[in-house]
């Protein structure tokens, strides 16, 4: 079976990219594929954890990642339900699956795998 993927383009912030790209070294993969698993694994949650967005003083930039045409598709769907940017949403995915903080934290969830 054959998976297509394509490149697109995601702002993130860039502790959170410095820190995926370093788990994917010690897990012997790319960040792409850590991308790729927590969308995926968060596109099939019936219910979604509460939204956290990042505070406007945190800086992103633009980054490349390789994603499977589906799960880019169901993602921007599902960016169109939530009503913001799909960077967003990866962005709290990578910071709940690193271990990160988020800046209200009153209610600390986690992404388990």
């Amino acid at each position: 079976m054959v998976r297509e993927t394509a490149q697109h383009a995601v702002l993130l912030s860039d502790e959170v990219w410095a820190a995926t790209q370093e788990r994917a070294m010690l897990e012997g993969t790319t960040a792409s594929d850590i991308c790729e698993r927590v969308l995926s694994h968060y596109l099939r949650l019936e219910e979604k954890p509460p939204r956290h967005d990042l505070p406007a003083d945190v800086a992103t930039r633009q980054r490349s990642i390789h994603v499977r045409t589906t799960t880019w598709a169901a993602a921007k769907a599902q960016k169109v339900r939530e009503g913001r940017p799909v960077s967003a949403i990866l962005e709290q995915l990578l910071r709940a699956y690193l271990g990160f903080p988020f800046a209200s934290d009153e209610d600390e969830t986690e992404l388990s795998l």
